[in-house]
C-alpha cells in the first residue's frame, strides 16, 4: 500500500501559488504592519467588518496598525443583525466604497508613488467571501483576518456568493496573506468552530467521491476527473490527524483551534493549487448547496454552511456505505428499470426545482451530464472488473458512519435532521436533487448511471443505522 506522507504546512502554502503568508497564533496582530509593507508594499488599508467582529478583533487590530504606522483610509461595518449573507449586492456595495480610495491618498504631491489600498476582511467566512470578491473585481490584493475557524474558504481561490438566486463559486484570487489570532478564534461562538470542524471532516467524503470519479474517468464518464496526486496529498494525507487534533476546538482550546484553522487553510491552498474545489468538495457539499438554495433555517436563523455539510457528510457516507455494501458488485436496479430519457430527466428537474432561480442552470447540467450510450456501456461493462478494488478504496477512505457521527457529537455538530429543521426522509430524498446540480462526477452519479440509485435510497430509508 502506498505510504501516505503528509505535506508540511509550508509545503502546502508554497504550492498554493497565490497566498504568500499564513500566520496563526496568539497575539499575532503585531506582525501585520510589517506584513503589509513586505508583501503589499503599502501602509494604507480599508477595514471591512460587522459590528461584532469590529468589536472582538477590529479594535485590537486597529491599535496594532496605528502603532506600526499604518493608515486606515476607510472602513465599512455591516450591522450585527440580521445575520449577514454572502449576497452579491453586498459585493457591489463594498466596491462602491473601496474604489474611490484605490489610488494615492488625498494631498499626495504630484509625481508621488501611490500607496496602494489594501482591503482587510475582519470576520468569518461571509465577510471574507464578500471582501475577496470585491477585491478581485477591483484588482486589489487583500488581507484576511479571520475571527472564527468556521469554513475552508478563507484561503480558497474563489468566493461562495449567492448570485442570480443560488450559491455559486465565483472566480477571484485568494488572500495574499492571512493572520489569525487564536485568542480571537477561541472567543468566537462555539457554533462557528463546530461549523469549521464539520467542513473539515467533510473532506473524507470529498476524497471518497473523488476516488469514484477517478475510476469513472478511466471508464469514460462525462464529468469525471482523475485524481491529481499533489492536491490529493495536500488534503488527504494529514486529514485524519488534523481531525483528531481539532475535536476540542469547539471548547475554545487554542491548540485545537490552531490545528483546525491550519487544516482548513491547507484545504484552501489545495483549491488554489488545483484552481478547482474538486479536492475538497463532493456530494456532501451538494446536499449543503441544495439546502442553501432553499434558505434552510431554524427559528428564522440560517443554518451555517458547516452544519449543513455535517448532515450532508452523514448522508453521503450513508449513501456510499449502502452503495458499496456488497463486495460482489453494485446493487441491482429496481425490477423493470428503464433509464429515463433526456426529456424525462429535464421534466424531473423542473419538478424538483420548480420556482427555483437555479432551474435553468440545473437543466443545463442535467443535459450536459447525461451519458451517451457508448459512455454508459463503458461504465456498466467496466465497473464489475474494478468493483472490488474501488470498494476497498472508498470504504477505507470514509470514516464509518457511526464513528463520524460520534465525532460530530463531540464537536457539537448536528447529527439528526431535525436539528437543522429537516426530516429524515427529506435528507435521504435530497440525494435526488444533489445529483442534478453539478457536472462533477460523484458516487451518486455512478449509482444513477448503473440504474441502482433508487435501490440505494430505498435501502437507506429502510436502515435502522442511518439518522
Amino acid at each position: 500500500m502506498e505510504k501516505k506522507i503528509a505535506l508540511t504546512l509550508d509545503e502546502c502554502l508554497a504550492a498554493s501559488g497565490g497566498t504568500k503568508a499564513l500566520i496563526v497564533g496568539n497575539g499575532v496582530y503585531r506582525e501585520v504592519p510589517g506584513l503589509l509593507r513586505a508583501e503589499y508594499g503599502s501602509t494604507r488599508v480599508f477595514f471591512v467588518a460587522d459590528e461584532n467582529t469590529r468589536r472582538v478583533a477590529g479594535n485590537d487590530l486597529e491599535a496594532a496598525l496605528a502603532s506600526g504606522g499604518i493608515e486606515i483610509a476607510g472602513e465599512y461595518v455591516f450591522p450585527a443583525e440580521p445575520r449577514l449573507h454572502a449576497d452579491y449586492e453586498h459585493v457591489e456595495t463594498l466596491k462602491g466604497n473601496i474604489a474611490p480610495l484605490k489610488g494615492a491618498p488625498d494631498g499626495a504631491p504630484n509625481g508621488a508613488s501611490p500607496r496602494p489600498l489594501v482591503p482587510v476582511a475582519v470576520g468569518s467566512g461571509t465577510i471574507n467571501d464578500l471582501v475577496k470578491q470585491a477585491s478581485g473585481e477591483l484588482s486589489l490584493p487583500y488581507l484576511c483576518v479571520p475571527t472564527a475557524a468556521s469554513v475552508d474558504g478563507f484561503t480558497s481561490f474563489g468566493s461562495a456568493i449567492l448570485k442570480d438566486g443560488f450559491k455559486q463559486t465565483l472566480s477571484c484570487p485568494a488572500p495574499r496573506c492571512i493572520v489569525a489570532d487564536t485568542g480571537v478564534l477561541s472567543r468566537a461562538p462555539a457554533w462557528l468552530s463546530s461549523s469549521g470542524f464539520a467542513d473539515l471532516a467533510g473532506k473524507l467524503c470529498a476524497g471518497a467521491d473523488w476516488l469514484v470519479a477517478d475510476t469513472a474517468a478511466i471508464l469514460g464518464a462525462k464529468g469525471a476527473a482523475r485524481i491529481e496526486s499533489k492536491a490529493w496529498a495536500m488534503v488527504q494525507h494529514g486529514l485524519r490527524d488534523y481531525i483528531a487534533r481539532s475535536l476540542t476546538a469547539v471548547e475554545g482550546d487554542e491548540d485545537a483551534l490552531k490545528a483546525l484553522f491550519e487544516a482548513l487553510s491547507v484545504t484552501g491552498f489545495a483549491m488554489q493549487y488545483a484552481q478547482d474545489s474538486r479536492p475538497c468538495s463532493g456530494t456532501e457539499h451538494l446536499f449543503a448547496h441544495v439546502w442553501e438554495m432553499e434558505n434552510l433555517s431554524v427559528d428564522g436563523v440560517p443554518v451555517t454552511h458547516g452544519h449543513k455539510v455535517a448532515i450532508g457528510s452523514l448522508a453521503d457516507t450513508a449513501f456510499l456505505e449502502t452503495f458499496f455494501a456488497d463486495p460482489k458488485g453494485p446493487p441491482r436496479p429496481p425490477d423493470g428499470y428503464r433509464r429515463p430519457t433526456v426529456d424525462e430527466r429535464v421534466a424531473e428537474a423542473k419538478a424538483a426545482f420548480a420556482n427555483s432561480p437555479a432551474l435553468d442552470s440545473v437543466i443545463k447540467t442535467i443535459i450536459d451530464k447525461y451519458q451517451d450510450e457508448k459512455a454508459l456501456a463503458g461504465i456498466r461493462d467496466g465497473i464489475n472488473d474494478v468493483w472490488k478494488d474501488l470498494r476497498a478504496k472508498v470504504l477505507e477512505q470514509l470514516m464509518p458512519y457511526t464513528e463520524l457521527k460520534a465525532a460530530f457529537v463531540k464537536s457539537r455538530c448536528p447529527v439528526l435532521p431535525g436539528e437543522i429543521n429537516l426530516t429524515r426522509s427529506a435528507v435521504i430524498d435530497c440525494a435526488r436533487r444533489a445529483q442534478m446540480i453539478r457536472l462533477r462526477y460523484n458516487g451518486v452519479d455512478l449509482a444513477w448511471d448503473l440504474g441502482c440509485f433508487r435501490t440505494v435510497l430505498a435501502a437507506m430509508e429502510a436502515s435502522t443505522v442511518y439518522f
